[in-house]
């Protein structure tokens, strides 16, 4: 709908500038407001700032020549135009412009429809096979609509999901050979970070990265004993901190070692307080990645303060553990639209027999919907540093 935000008149009453999100959008609002004999002068993309936060719109202003008013070709130069009816917009992309948007409003209805309907989830086969795998009916909707309104229509199948699904999960995708620098953990009790950490440590060693494990304030004094004998036994350092305010002496030893990883207390543990010692130097660290461990057969519906820590220690990665243990991989799904980062570690038991892998897009879309045969197709590696 046109308003005065979005539409402003040359003071001279000469021509108009209509912004809107798309062109399509300012098409119509030009036939809404001056019928079919209005002349399109130009057209232009632009990008906005948003008023608060950071992000950015993008859209499209047209220059406009209402029907009537004085011509502008005598005094630019510019040459004649057709109204914008007959020339402006080939009826090829006019008819592109109202399948899209037809397309769009079908998506729409079907998502509201779906809102009403549970059973009308059920009787899709890729959104049953979400569904089946564990994820909220109301996660399979938004990944639904997502997926129809990139595709241009809605999925075929569930083969179809999944590799749209690898596109859209993020991970790190570099692999053991990407994965050093400085890292710090944190969790809630009993979510696996000590095993995920320790584990790690021992591959990173292995690839010949000089590796440090830092336990930040342990709280069970067997811990240090079974992090002695692990590090002794993967052949990487070990030490512990048992005051937050001896991590930053510690600093200057950091950058002897390719890879550093920091055990910190669970997240209701005192020192973990939000403006403590310990949080007022690692939250802002820019040297540092800061891992959300997640375990993954916990529901995160149960887990409501996951978004608040990512939050609230400026967290980069979000790692998942006891992969092993849940029958219901579609609930990381459910997790990832509540904590939007991207996967580094995905962790089985590691510690135990069982693998620690760094976070792949195609292979957390497969674990999600697993195919009947082994997935294909390889994807840009980053690094993770």
């Amino acid at each position: 709908m046109a308003t005065g935000s979005n539409s402003r008149r040359a003071p001279d009453g000469g021509p108009v500038v209509i912004a809107a999100p798309s062109l399509a959008t300012a098409h119509r609002r030009i036939r809404e407001r001056f019928g079919d004999d209005a002349v399109i002068l130009s057209t232009r993309s632009i990008t906005r700032r948003h008023e608060l936060g950071l992000g950015q719109d993008h859209g499209v202003e047209v220059v406009v020549q209402p029907p009537g008013a004085p011509g502008i070709g005598g005094r630019s130069g510019l040459p004649s135009f057709a109204p914008a009816s007959d020339a402006a917009i080939p009826p090829e992309l006019l008819v592109e412009i109202e399948r899209i948007e037809s397309l769009v409003e079908q998506v729409a209805a079907e998502y509201e429809r779906g809102r009403a309907d549970e059973s009308w989830l059920s009787r899709d086969p890729a959104a049953a096979a979400l569904l089946a795998a564990g994820a909220a009916p109301a996660t399979v909707r938004r990944l639904q609509a997502r997926c129809a309104a990139a595709l241009g229509r809605a999925v075929r199948d569930t083969g179809e999901l999944r590799a749209w699904l690898a596109t859209q999960l993020r991970a790190s995708n570099c692999g053991w050979e990407g994965f050093y620098g400085c890292h710090a953990f944190l969790g809630d009790s009993g979510c696996g970070r000590s095993d995920l950490v320790l584990a790690a440590a021992t591959r990173l060693q292995a690839r010949g990265r000089r590796t440090l494990v830092l336990a930040a304030l342990p709280a069970d004094p067997g811990y240090v004993h079974r992090l002695q004998e692990v590090a002794a036994a993967g052949g990487y350092d070990a030490a512990v901190v048992n005051e937050a305010r001896h991590l930053t002496d510690a600093e200057q030893h950091l950058a002897e070692y390719d890879a550093v990883l920091v055990e910190l207390p669970r997240l209701d543990h005192p020192a973990m307080a939000l403006g403590g010692a310990l949080h007022a130097w690692l939250a802002p660290h820019a040297g540092f990645h800061r891992h959300l461990v997640v375990a993954a057969d916990r529901d995160p519906a149960d887990q409501p303060d996951l978004s608040a820590a990512a939050r609230d220690w400026n967290c980069d990665w979000v790692a998942f553990s006891r992969v092993d243990r849940t029958r219901r991989p579609g609930k990381l799904l459910d997790l990832l639209e509540s904590v939007p980062l991207a996967v580094s570690l995905v962790g089985r038991d590691p510690l135990h027999g069982g693998d620690l892998t760094v976070g792949a897009s195609t292979d957390l879309a497969a674990m999600v919907l697993p195919p009947a045969a082994a997935s294909a197709g390889r994807i840009d590696r980053g690094v993770l540093r």
